[in-house]
């Protein structure tokens, strides 16, 4: 009995160990959701490039879409190029004329600053300009974002743009009709001979140095249009000039201007004619400008005499013409009436 009893609570006792050994290993295991098996698609050569076409033939815009966008493109840039050309003439103008005869700018550096007034109108008034071409009720393109990222697409955008472009700025160039653009040059001038200068000048007029022609010699402040407008009066008054020498005057910032001058037939200039053609060359150096326009009108005039020279000669042919024409029917006539005319009978 003692045996059995003790066997009995030995087998209680390994069951009770085997029991705490198994509680102290155990750990919660986390339940994971079933997995679906993965299933393959493959597509052949095939149908990836039926499939690559399709692609294609949806992204591809059409003739129609094309058209629509070059108008919608080159219509903007007509106003673009219209308006820009516009406030560069113009503007440029208005600084050559007040800024340029001032500060003593070039005509490209007044346009250059009309050009920086035209980016800038550009930049103010480019969405008006959308909006009004907008207001136009052009056709749309209705492309897609695949279709306006497209290389067609992109090509047809930037020739429509220039094409715009070139002939808005085109149109502008019309501006160059309603603008006096010889006030700037005039103004020039009338600013470089100024008050300052006008009594700076002096004329030598020697009759005796040499005996086939007379020698003038003009000294004074260095001043734009001097030597055309001593030459232009001159050749206004008759005179030929034989020789012309320019050099430094004796002052900084002067020069002296010498001129052969002999009469029309040649020699020189008579005695009481030399006083007027310095009392000439004296108010030509004083004024550039009342010069230079008398040179325009002589050669206006004379161009106009010409013309009419040309027509008289053509007139005068005709008359010649119309007379020989009207003898010789004449002659004919009376010819006939002879032949006509039977001999009589004897």
């Amino acid at each position: 009995m003692l045996r059995v009893t003790a066997r009995r609570v030995t087998a209680r006792r390994i069951a009770h160990a085997s029991r705490s050994r198994s509680s102290q290993n155990w750990r919660p295991q986390r339940l994971s959701a079933p997995q679906k098996p993965r299933t393959t698609k493959t597509r052949s050569l095939s149908e990836a490039a039926a499939a690559g076409s399709e692609a294609e033939l949806v992204q591809r815009p059409s003739n129609a879409q094309l058209v629509n966008h070059f108008w919608i493109c080159a219509v903007p840039m007509v106003g673009f190029g219209l308006m820009d050309n516009t406030v560069m003439i113009h503007a440029g103008n208005a600084i050559d004329c007040t800024l340029g005869v001032t500060f003593g700018l070039s005509t490209l550096a007044a346009a250059a600053c009309g050009q920086i007034c035209s980016d800038a109108a550009g930049v103010l008034f480019g969405g008006t300009l959308d909006g009004l071409a907008k207001a136009l009720g052009l056709p749309r393109a209705n492309l897609t974002l695949p279709q306006r990222r497209s290389a067609a697409t992109k090509r047809v955008g930037i020739v429509g743009s220039l094409i715009g472009v070139v002939f808005g700025c085109s149109l502008g160039l019309f501006n160059l009709l309603i603008v006096d653009t010889t006030k700037a040059s005039e103004r020039k001038l009338r600013h470089a001979s100024s008050e300052d200068h006008r009594f700076a000048f002096t004329v030598d007029a020697d009759n005796t140095s040499r005996d086939d022609a007379t020698v003038c010699t003009v000294e004074g402040p260095d001043v734009a249009g001097l030597l055309a407008s001593l030459a232009a009066a001159i050749g206004n008054e008759g005179f030929d000039m034989v020789e012309v020498r320019a050099a430094a005057g004796d002052a900084p910032d002067t020069v002296r201007d010498v001129f052969v001058v002999t009469a029309k037939g040649g020699g020189r200039v008579p005695d009481d004619a030399v006083d007027e053609l310095a009392r000439i060359l004296l108010h030509a150096a004083q004024d550039p400008l009342h010069a230079h326009k008398i040179k325009t009108e002589n050669a206006e005039l004379q161009h106009r005499l010409s013309l009419s020279a040309a027509r008289v000669e053509h007139l005068e042919d005709l008359l010649d013409a119309a007379a020989v024409r009207a003898s010789t029917g004449g002659r004919l006539r009376a010819v006939a009436r002879r032949r006509d005319t039977a001999p009589p009978h004897t």
